[in-house]
């Protein structure tokens, strides 16, 4: 039996390479979609993971208070996010911090250095919330908060970009025509808070963006972009929502049946989130691998039709000299399996050079699943067999007679 395939693997091999750049072009659309699905796999494990380990470093125990992007229209006057709901917030029971959240991005200029930076305006709850801890100087105080006072903590990649090797404390920059004294530095942290990097960013007082700087994303002295809300206990976080929902509701004044003007988001949500749109997306192009080996497999089965048409003078001498239908089913089906199976290995060394390709290029740290592997291999070999099946079983049908007498 095993001398029987073996021979029947070698007339598939001669015949393939006897027509080398058919079989290449025959094969291409099952190599594109075996590369394609091993390594949207890895890339979409490596994204889920990255958005994952990301999210977890901001703590699972934040929650995030703003008024919702899709405001209904049925509520007249709706409230913006202020100071009041960040002092309200404090006085729940199982909140460890609360603070005021306000992104911009400045020009922060020094001497002759001019630096885009991402500028968080807040207070010193910011802190304790992200677990930010200062490596060098110190935070601003409540004092400087309330005193408008100009003061800014750097980030420790933002700090190494202005100063260079200069010493950054107490060095005055000038942030929106308003000079800033730098009198801290946080402590390298690698992680961001929902959409601002401290590395790469500055803290200033809230209080200070409110009253002293004119740019229209901080014109409003009353509205925030959103409150940063950190519980103690993470098991009883749903129950804390409905607990600060109702201080909001409380302090926005809204009628016990009128609708929330605000939103609680909490980081859990968008962990779910963020893995939903990474699955999504994965199996997107995962679809478009799997059509092209589907293509791959419709070219597999034209060629072979082609070949059984080319070949039919071979297959009638074969017939006459004894071969039987199952021989010439057996020998066109092993063509088409060993074509696809060819394709699906240099799909899968194609794949698996793509995957380390994106893990060194592109931050991503890509792990090569075997199982991926062995499903693409089992596929292609799955292709040759459905596609080739019919293209065979027209040529064990052709009659000796027959095939002997084709021009």
């Amino acid at each position: 039996m095993w001398d029987s395939f073996l021979a029947i693997f070698k007339i598939s091999l001669k015949s393939i390479f006897a027509n080398k750049m058919r079989a290449a072009l025959t094969s291409l659309g099952i190599i594109i979609g075996v590369a394609a699905v091993i390594t949207v796999l890895a890339v979409g494990a490596a994204t889920k993971k990255s958005i994952t380990d990301r999210f977890s470093n901001m703590g699972t125990n934040i929650l995030f208070l703003r008024q919702p992007w899709d405001l209904d229209e049925s509520i007249s006057s709706p409230k913006d996010v202020t100071m009041d709901d960040v002092m309200a917030i404090r006085e729940v029971p199982g909140v460890e911090a609360a603070a005021p959240y306000i992104q911009k991005s400045f020009e922060v200029k020094y001497k002759n250095t001019s630096v885009g930076l991402s500028v968080l305006a807040t207070d010193t709850d910011i802190f304790s919330a992200y677990d930010w801890s200062v490596a060098r100087g110190r935070e601003f105080t409540e004092r400087e908060i309330t005193n408008y006072s100009q003061v800014m903590v750097l980030g420790d990649t933002s700090s190494k970009t202005i100063f260079g090797d200069v010493d950054p404390l107490n060095k005055t920059v000038v942030l929106d025509n308003i000079p800033f004294t730098v009198v801290g530095i946080v402590k390298k942290t690698g992680s961001t808070g929902f959409g601002f990097n401290i590395d790469e960013g500055a803290l200033i007082p809230y209080t200070t963006s409110k009253v002293k700087m004119g740019s229209n994303n901080m014109s409003n002295r009353r509205a925030l972009d959103r409150v940063v809300i950190k519980v103690y206990d993470f098991d009883q976080i749903e129950n804390m929502k409905v607990d600060i929902a109702n201080t909001v509701r409380n302090t926005h004044r809204i009628h016990p049946l009128g609708k929330d003007d605000f939103q609680l988001d909490d980081m859990a949500s968008f962990v779910e989130q963020a893995k939903s749109t990474a699955s999504t997306i994965s199996l997107f192009l995962g679809v478009i691998g799997v059509i092209s080996l589907i293509v791959g497999g419709i070219g597999v089965m034209n060629i072979m039709l082609v070949s059984v048409t080319e070949r039919t003078r071979e297959i009638g001498i074969r017939m006459a000299i004894g071969a039987t239908s199952w021989n010439i089913r057996m020998q066109f089906l092993g063509e088409a399996v060993t074509l696809s199976c060819m394709g699906g290995l240099i799909g899968i060394l194609l794949g698996v050079i793509f995957t380390l390709f994106v893990s060194k290029y592109m931050s991503l740290q890509t792990h090569l699943s075997l199982w991926a592997i062995l499903v693409s291999a089992g596929f292609s070999a799955a292709t040759g067999v459905f596609f080739g099946f019919y293209p065979a079983y027209k040529a064990s049908k052709l009659t000796p007679i027959d095939a002997l007498r084709y021009e």
